[in-house]
Formats: structure tokens, C-alpha cells, sequence
């Protein structure tokens, strides 16, 4: 992991010992915590491609002040959210260090993850429904999601390349999290 780390440094731009500052532009003022399920209620159209990939409400963060999305630019919205987060709970996706879903071992992954997910489930109020039969086809996703919740339960999101492009780091973190509200302008580069 501590390879994983160095190479995220050069990455992230904004960091403060073992935590890095993400970004969250949005339309909404005042907001004291961003909660996935509530963020996924007011998704924007430059959000919606990412949730047809995966379906887990999530909110999208920036690794670095005024960055872009590579598929809309500048994300409206005049409210700027600031979030400390420690490194060690975000998982770099692509590069999947723990190999949930690699190449070499992911006919054995998808195997243990339908037999997990087949499993009878348990509500809140303890009622049991049945799990997903196996037939059922895997998202890559929704399966290192899975792993993450039974092996490594500190994990809260995804940070991975937008487009592939390793300056272009975008986190997706499935926890609320508290945020501090900034008052500048994100994409005014003058400001920071």
C-alpha cells in the first residue's frame, strides 16, 4: 500500500500529511454533509454516464482546485465544498492493487463474488430476503465494492484517472462526509 500511496502524491495536488483535500462543486448552498443518498436524488446530466457504469449513489470530487471534468468543463455551480480525507481510505480502482477484479484471477473473483452475493440478506428491521441468483451478469464495480466491504470496511470510495488521464484524478466516495464550505470562486485560478 505504501507504493500506492507514493504514487498518488503526484497526483493529488492538495494534501496534508497522510490527508488530501478533495473539491465538490455544486448548485446547492449550505450544505454541512454530502450524503450519497441524497446526491444521488439531484444527480446532474454530467453525473448520469457515471451511475449507468455503476449504480451505487456516490458523490464526485476533484483532487485539485479548478479541475475540470474532461467531458464537460467547468461543473456549474457557484458553491464550493472542501473535504479532508485520509489517503488510506480511498482505493485506486484502476490499478486495483488488491486485485478484487484483475485479469489473472478474475474468473476465481467472479466466482467467489456470485457466491457471496447469492447469500440471503438481512434488512435493518431483520427481515431476510434472498440474494442475487448467480445467473445474474457481475459489474466489475459493484464486485471490488463488494470485497471492499467485507475485507477492507475503512475503504469510502473510489479515486481513479477521468478518461484515463492520470492528471485528471476524480474521487467517488459512497460515505457521507462532513464538508466546509468555501467562499471562492473554484474555477477562478487567481483565488486559491
Amino acid at each position: 500500500m505504501k507504493t500506492l500511496f507514493e504514487s498518488w502524491n503526484k497526483y493529488i495536488k492538495e494534501q496534508e500529511g497522510d490527508e488530501t483535500i478533495l473539491y465538490h462543486v455544486s448548485p446547492v448552498p449550505d450544505i454541512e454533509v454530502l450524503d450519497p443518498a441524497i446526491a444521488v436524488q439531484n444527480r446532474q446530466i454530467y453525473s448520469t454516464a457515471e451511475y449507468r457504469a455503476w449504480d451505487q449513489p456516490r458523490v464526485f470530487y476533484f483532487t485539485k482546485w479548478g479541475q475540470e471534468d474532461t467531458g464537460v468543463g467547468e461543473i456549474p455551480g457557484k458553491n464550493v465544498y472542501k473535504v479532508h480525507i485520509n489517503k488510506s481510505d480511498l482505493y485506486d480502482i484502476y490499478k486495483d492493487p488488491d486485485c478484487y477484479s484483475c485479469r489473472d484471477r478474475y474468473d476465481e473473483r467472479v466466482k467467489e463474488y456470485k457466491k457471496m452475493r447469492a447469500e440471503p440478506k438481512t434488512d435493518e428491521e431483520g427481515n431476510e430476503y434472498p440474494g442475487t441468483p448467480e445467473y445474474y451478469p457481475v459489474n466489475s464495480f459493484r464486485m471490488v465494492h463488494a470485497f471492499l466491504q467485507k475485507e477492507q470496511p475503512n475503504i469510502k470510495g473510489f479515486i481513479y484517472p477521468q478518461s484515463g488521464n492520470r492528471d485528471n484524478m476524480i474521487v467517488a466516495l459512497w460515505e457521507p462526509v462532513p464538508v466546509e464550505r468555501l467562499d471562492k470562486s473554484f474555477y477562478n485560478k487567481e483565488e486559491n
